[in-house]
Formats: C-alpha cells, sequence, structure tokens
C-alpha cells in the first residue's frame, strides 16, 4: 500500500496557559499583568480564530479582573461562547491541594468552579493542579470535585518509567476507585515557547507529533505570565512579534496540524493507557525544595539536561518532594500547621451554626505562594506572607464568635505540638490577641497577633543560605526576553549582596541571649561580641495559669553560664479584652557565685517597610526609620508606629535598658532578578544584670498595641 492511501493522523497542537496572581498582591502588579500579557495574548488569539487554547485564571485574579479588568472577561465570554477557549477550574485561591485537608480541596475547587460558572456559564471539565504538585491521593479529591483531566508534567510521566516519544496523547490514572486523565506537558516546549526560534519551535512540534498514532499531540502548558510579564518578554512576544509568527507558522502548517482544546482531545482521543504517577512536580522543583548545596548540585545535572547531556539518567532523577519545603522553612509550616488547625475551628463553627462566614477567609489563607520558594519570591514577600495571616485571622476572629457565643471576655489555651514538628507549643487566646509559644526553643513566640484588625506582628523571616546565592556571590547576567529566568540570575539592585546574611536560628521574639559584662552594646549590636549563652533551641517547661479573664504562662529554663545554678522564669500575662501583654524575666540564682553581664530580650516585628514615615521608630525626643540601625541608651519606654495599619506597638520597661535596633532584610530571588527584601526589624533591649547567690531578680516588659492618632 502506497503513502497516499494511508491517510496521515490528525496531528495536534494543545496550547494550556495558566495565569495566576496570589492572594494579597499590589494592584500595579496585577495592572501592569493586564496591560502586559493578560490583555495582549487574547486580543492577539483572537486575531487567530482557528487557534484554539485552553486557559487557566487563578480565582483571586479571576475575581480582580472581574472587578477592575472588563476587557479581559469580554474577549474571554466572547472566545469561550464560539468554542476557540476553554476555561479550566482548580483551587479556587491557587492552593496546594495534596497540603490541604480533603474538605478544603473539595471546597477550593468548587467555589473555583461556582465562579466560572457565573462568569462563563458552563462548569468547567478540567482542572490545573497548583504547581503541579502531584500524590496519587489526588485522583479521589479531584474526581469529587467533577474534574475529569489535568496537564501535568511530562517529568512525572519520565519518572513512572514512560518513553519521552510516547507523551504524545493523555493518559488516565485511578485511586481508591477514581479515574481521571492526565496530560505529560512538554518541558522542551516550556523553554522553547517563547523563548526559542518559531520555526525551530514548530519543529519540534512536529517531532513531537509524528507517532502513527490516534491523535498525536505535542502539549505546552505553563504560565501565561511567560506572555509579556516575565522579564523582556512583553518586547519579544508582542513589540517583535513572536506570538503572532508562532500563530501565523501554526496556521500555515494547518493541512496536518490543528489545535484543539483540552476538552476536545479527551472527547476524541483515545487514552494511550493507564499510567501511576509518583509524588512529583515539574523538575525545577524538586531543585528548589532540596537544601542549599544539593539544590546546587542538582541545579547544576538540571543544566545538563537541558544542554543535551546526560539525558539518558533523567528519568532516574527525583531531586526533592514538594513538602519538604515545610522542613527547610519553618515559617511555611508554621503557617501551614496555624491554617490547619483554623481550618478545623471553621468546620466546627459550621457545623455549631451552619455559620460559613469565615470559609473563605480560610482558602485564602491557603493560597500557595506563601508556602515555598524557588525562582519566584514567594515566601520571601513580606506582603504575601501578611496576606496569608491576615486571612487566617480572620477566618479564626469568625469562627472564634461561634464557637465562644459571641461572647468578649474569654480565654483559650492549647497545649501539644502544634506544629507537628516533636515539640511542644502553647497557644494562647483571647478575643483581642493570640500568642504562640515554642517551649523547645527557650519559650519564644512566633506569633503576635490581633485577631480583631487582622494584624500579625511576628511574621520576619529568618535568613538562610539559599542554593542560588553562590551564583550571586559570582556574578549575574541579565533578561532580553529570549532566556528564561530558569536560565540565568539578574542582580536588581548591587546592595542585593549586601544581605546575604544567615541566621544562627529561627527569627522569632521574646528570646533571649547573656553577654559578658565586659561587652559594650556597640559590640553586641554589631555582633563582634559573642554571647555566653543564648535560649534558642532550650527546652522549657511549662505551667498554664488560668484565673477569670487571666492568662499566665510560665516557662521555666536553666541556663548555662559560667555561674552555676543559675534559673530563668518567663513569664506571659495577657487578660481577656486587651490588645497587649506583659512579659517578664525572673532570674534566680541557686549557685554560689555572683553572675554580672547583660540580658538582651530579643524582639522580631514585622511592619511590611523600613522606608517612608509611616513608619518609625519613637521615644523621647526623636524619631528614626524603620530601616535605621543604631543603639539608644538610658530609655524606660519607645513605641514603633505603623501607620499604614493603622497600629502602634509601645514597649514600656520597669526600669532602663539600651534600644538596639537593626533591619532584618534578605537577598532572595523573583521572577524580575535577586533583590533585597525587608523582612522586619531586630529589637534588643539589654539589661544590666547583677544578681548574688541566692537571690532573685525581676525585669518586666509591657507591650501594647494602639490605634494610631491621627
Amino acid at each position: 500500500m502506497n503513502s497516499r492511501s494511508t491517510p496521515r493522523p490528525a496531528r495536534t497542537l494543545l496550547l494550556c496557559l495558566h495565569n495566576h496572581q496570589p492572594v494579597g498582591n499590589f494592584d500595579f502588579v496585577l495592572e501592569r499583568a493586564c496591560q502586559d500579557a493578560y490583555i495582549p495574548f487574547l486580543e492577539t488569539l483572537e486575531r487567530f480564530k482557528g487557534i484554539k487554547a485552553t486557559l487557566h485564571y487563578s480565582g483571586y485574579l479571576l475575581q480582580w479582573l472581574a472587578e477592575n479588568s472588563p476587557e479581559v472577561l469580554r474577549l474571554l465570554k466572547e472566545m469561550v461562547s464560539r468554542g476557540q477557549v476553554e476555561i479550566l477550574g482548580g483551587g479556587m485561591y491557587e492552593p496546594i491541594l495534596a497540603l490541604l485537608h480533603p474538605r478544603d480541596r473539595l471546597g477550593q475547587m468548587q467555589a473555583l468552579a461556582e465562579n466560572i460558572r457565573l462568569q462563563f456559564g458552563r462548569h468547567p471539565e478540567g482542572a490545573w493542579l497548583a504547581e503541579r504538585v502531584w500524590e496519587p491521593d489526588l485522583v479521589q479529591s479531584l474526581a469529587s470535585a467533577g474534574a475529569s483531566y489535568i496537564p501535568l508534567d511530562d517529568y512525572h510521566f519520565l519518572r513512572a518509567g514512560l518513553s519521552p516519544e510516547k507523551m504524545d496523547g493523555v493518559y488516565l490514572t485511578e485511586s481508591d476507585g477514581a479515574t481521571i486523565r492526565v496530560f505529560p506537558g512538554s518541558e522542551l516546549l516550556r523553554y522553547l515557547i517563547p523563548f526559542g526560534d518559531v520555526e525551530e519551535t514548530l519543529r519540534a512540534v512536529d517531532r513531537m507529533t509524528s507517532r502513527a498514532v490516534p491523535y498525536p499531540a505535542a502539549i505546552f502548558a505553563d504560565d501565561g505570565e511567560k506572555f509579556g510579564v516575565w522579564p523582556g518578554t512583553h518586547r519579544s512576544v508582542y513589540q517583535e512579534g513572536w506570538l503572532r509568527r508562532f500563530f501565523e507558522g501554526i496556521e500555515a502548517r494547518r493541512d496536518w496540524l490543528t489545535t484543539m482544546t483540552l476538552g476536545e482531545y479527551v472527547a476524541r482521543a483515545p487514552v494511550r493507557g493507564r499510567i501511576y504517577l509518583p509524588t512529583c512536580s515539574y523538575v525545577e522543583m524538586g531543585e528548589w525544595t532540596l537544601p542549599p548545596a544539593a539544590a546546587g548540585r542538582f541545579g547544576n545535572l538540571l543544566h545538563d539536561f537541558r544542554a543535551g547531556r546526560m539525558r539518558e539518567i533523567k528519568p532516574f532523577t527525583q531531586g526533592g518532594f514538594f513538602r519538604n519545603f515545610l522542613g527547610k522553612y519553618e515559617e511555611s509550616n508554621q503557617l501551614h500547621k496555624r491554617v490547619w488547625w483554623v481550618s478545623q475551628r471553621v468546620e466546627e463553627a459550621s457545623r455549631k451554626s451552619g455559620d460559613e462566614a469565615g470559609r473563605d477567609s480560610l482558602y485564602r489563607a491557603q493560597c500557595n505562594d506563601v508556602y515555598w520558594h524557588g525562582v519566584f519570591g514567594g515566601l520571601y514577600l513580606n506582603h504575601l506572607r501578611e496576606a496569608a495571616y491576615v486571612n487566617l485571622l480572620r477566618a479564626e476572629e469568625s469562627s472564634d464568635r461561634v464557637l465562644h457565643a459571641g461572647k468578649a471576655g474569654w480565654t483559650e489555651t492549647v497545649k501539644g505540638d502544634l506544629d507537628l514538628d516533636g515539640g511542644i507549643e502553647v497557644l494562647l487566646k483571647t478575643a483581642a490577641l493570640t500568642l504562640f509559644a515554642h517551649a523547645h526553643d527557650g519559650g519564644a513566640l512566633t506569633e503576635i497577633s490581633l485577631p480583631g484588625r487582622g494584624v500579625s506582628l511576628a511574621h520576619v523571616l529568618t535568613r538562610r543560605e539559599e542554593g542560588y546565592h553562590e551564583k550571586l556571590r559570582k556574578g549575574s547576567g541579565s533578561f532580553d526576553g529570549s532566556t528564561s529566568i530558569h536560565d540565568v540570575i539578574a542582580l536588581k539592585d548591587p546592595s542585593v549582596l549586601s544581605a546575604l546574611s544567615v541566621d544562627p536560628w529561627q527569627r522569632a521574639s521574646f528570646r533571649e541571649s547573656f553577654y559578658r559584662e565586659e561587652d559594650s552594646p556597640e559590640s553586641i549590636l554589631d555582633e563582634s561580641a559573642r554571647p555566653l549563652c543564648v535560649t534558642a533551641n532550650r527546652e522549657a517547661r511549662v505551667d498554664i495559669l488560668r484565673s477569670g479573664s487571666k492568662i499566665v504562662l510560665n516557662q521555666q529554663l536553666q541556663l548555662p553560664l559560667p555561674a552555676d545554678g543559675i534559673f530563668l522564669e518567663k513569664i506571659l500575662e495577657i487578660n481577656a479584652g486587651e490588645e497587649g501583654f506583659q512579659a517578664t524575666y525572673r532570674f534566680i540564682n541557686h549557685g554560689e557565685g555572683t553572675f554580672s553581664g547583660w540580658l538582651a530580650s530579643e524582639w522580631n516585628l514585622n511592619f511590611l517597610s523600613g522606608e517612608g514615615t509611616d513608619r518609625r521608630y519613637e521615644w523621647p525626643g526623636e524619631e528614626a526609620l524603620l530601616s535605621s540601625r543604631g543603639m539608644t541608651a538610658g530609655l524606660r519606654e519607645f513605641r514603633v508606629v505603623d501607620a499604614w495599619r493603622n497600629v502602634m506597638v509601645k514597649a514600656k520597661a520597669d526600669r532602663s535598658f539600651s534600644l538596639l535596633r537593626y533591619p532584618i532584610e534578605t537577598a532572595s530571588l523573583s521572577e524580575a532578578g535577586a533583590e533585597k527584601i525587608h523582612q522586619g526589624v531586630c529589637l534588643r533591649l539589654l539589661f544590666p544584670v547583677r544578681l548574688p547567690p541566692g537571690e532573685y531578680e525581676y525585669y518586666s516588659l509591657f507591650w501594647s498595641i494602639i490605634s494610631v492618632v491621627p
């Protein structure tokens, strides 16, 4: 039989774009993304009515577009109505579904599906899986939410043992009696589109669709922000015409190449077979979740793969596992476990009264970006952490109103391994204040929150070594729109290099260090003086006393100081209804020698920015920016003003102290390059201590949070 009598199988290009903005992102960022990417992409696609695409918009972005960019919704509705575009569902606020309780997985997906139905008049059949973080037990959750198919990455399929030439269609997987279809999105196309030569990209599509099987497909599934938001791409994609030429190239091949939405393809093409995918994400995620040294080595290996070297071993390389971000970053784990705990509270409130007021805020707090860090800022962006805590507190406050029957004078304590790290934590709660203490970390506080205001003050990110820091030290490149952000690191500001510091322990409050009597406050500030001991990572014995509207948390530690027998009691006292607390130190000398030295009581607080007169220090006769560094002696009190959030934090002591202050800044990576980010301020209240044998001494701090007077 000659070739003319053998019809060539229909060859398909599947274009799937994921558009997302995290909860809490700045309006100007979304506006720029609209103008630079979302609108011009749709306008270009609209001119090529024969080209079809599958698009996903996370719920926060979709809501913002409906309120602020009707042009995007108008274009989308027109293209959906004529079948040119399919809209994918997923989690409403783009959570990592695997990290959620199954009820929250289902609720998140149902919320976005309903939003899509209201906007476009149809229920989504497929779903986008945030960061393509796949775990096998997701099948049941996805199927229960009505999702019939999802795009993943071809790396998932390589890890399952599938050969690259067979990644040209859709597969089926199952678990617990449920099934779902899965697409292997091409990593090669992720790097070619829109960075490679158009003809080279289309030749790759030709090769990927060359098998004599039903509907051989080349599958592209990646971020829509690559088309205008990533550095240099607005110019290359639109001004220089990359996207127009790409679509023209597809149309020129219409005799053998067609485009479909994912839903159309599933309706026409048979499944290639059944497959069982391992726990996985896209390959770059395996680099970012590793510890720094391993991340650097794995990153070099990925570079070799992309250069065509050692490709045969790629299916056998795993990299890290997404959940290890919860081990890599204490802040991520602590937020995750707090959100999980609040999820239980929201559910209890719902069962008790049917009140769902906190559900949407809970879902917003589950937005994935703030739980990890890679080539995007994510966890390092303090305004995103703030948004997560604000929504956590709103959800918690709503459920507390129900569970405490609307009363104002209640108090609540919870003790146990609350963040599942093997140690004991204590959660102290009133309607006005939440404190989270870690007994196994010297009694330090990692949360100081005001639920009624939706303000959290203690989420200061610890400075760590990251895998890309060594690349920053060695030099940087630049973005020109023809290079993926995965392949180059650019310095947005040379001062980034000054922020490559590493903290010895997690940034927290109510943390103590002790210094020699001869150490000067200046040497303690510049860290040339080494502490005699610190309370970080030391186990404290915990007692909780409750009396009416008062909670007292007492934590006791023995200090390994040169003078033996020195014990420290750390006492927290809060009263229902008060936006403040008392922190007291009681030193007891059971030894035979006198201890003389300095106590540094450390507090790390986040006011979101170090610049601007609306955020400043105040003490008698002087003010200073939060970005300032210095020492002020002879104080009894000081204030930190955060007029942007309308709060003023006032610290008052029962004796004089020296205030040592400096900003906490990190060097972190974003899609625009490496940048320096203000994470908060470190305040060290320095007290002289002289404790003879058999005596004890108290040092008390009174912290209050009040509204800023206009």
